[in-house]
């Protein structure tokens, strides 16, 4: 081979694995906006329904004070508040007075599940005493149930008897039932 056919032939090579280099970053980038787009046409079509949900009538589907009564809401704060009171105290030497307490604001299906859980006190852990409680609105999407965050602050006492402060947040999930509204499920302490 002669120079001349050599640096033709390297000069060939040169555009052939630029032009493979070229088409395979422009397939690569073509799918990936494609799905880009798809991706971000839903996510904008939400936002857009959303608002319109909001706009008509100013109905946040959150805000469950927007398709409860005033009478179901204040009700419920209430039945939230002192279940938490009875659920929160509870006492090692008894480990099921607590259950026993918060029974009458409780569904039957939910009393008989924490009658099944028996909870033991622990070294640390012996007895609450709830102190102070705040109840306050949570965002809830759900139609079929009302929910409240109650904070309990109180102090916990050890087995030899010293007092700690305490503070749970209770997410307490109330539903309405034959006999009016009653506790259906409740959560402790959720991460953010």
């Amino acid at each position: 081979m002669s120079v001349q056919q050599k640096k033709m032939l390297v000069f060939l090579s040169v555009i052939v694995f630029l032009g493979i280099m070229i088409s395979s970053f422009v397939s690569k980038e073509k799918p990936a906006s494609s799905s880009q787009g798809e991706k971000q046409a839903p996510s904008s079509e939400s936002v857009q329904e959303e608002k319109e949900a909001t706009t008509r009538g100013n109905e946040n589907p959150y805000d469950q004070t927007q398709r409860n009564t005033k009478e179901d809401l204040q009700s419920t704060k209430e039945i939230a508040t002192e279940f938490v009171r009875a659920f929160a105290s509870f006492n090692g030497k008894k480990p099921s007075e607590h259950i026993e307490k918060a029974k009458p604001y409780m569904s039957e299906e939910m009393y008989e599940n924490y009658k099944a859980q028996k909870e033991r006190g622990t070294l640390t852990y012996d007895q609450v005493v709830p102190e102070n409680l705040e109840t306050t609105e949570v965002s809830n999407d759900n139609t079929d149930v009302i929910q409240w965050n109650v904070v309990m602050q109180g102090k916990v006492y050890d087995v030899k008897g010293n007092a700690h402060p305490e503070e749970d947040w209770y997410l307490v999930t109330l539903k309405k039932q034959d006999n009016g509204y009653k506790v259906v499920g409740v959560r402790v302490n959720l991460p953010n």
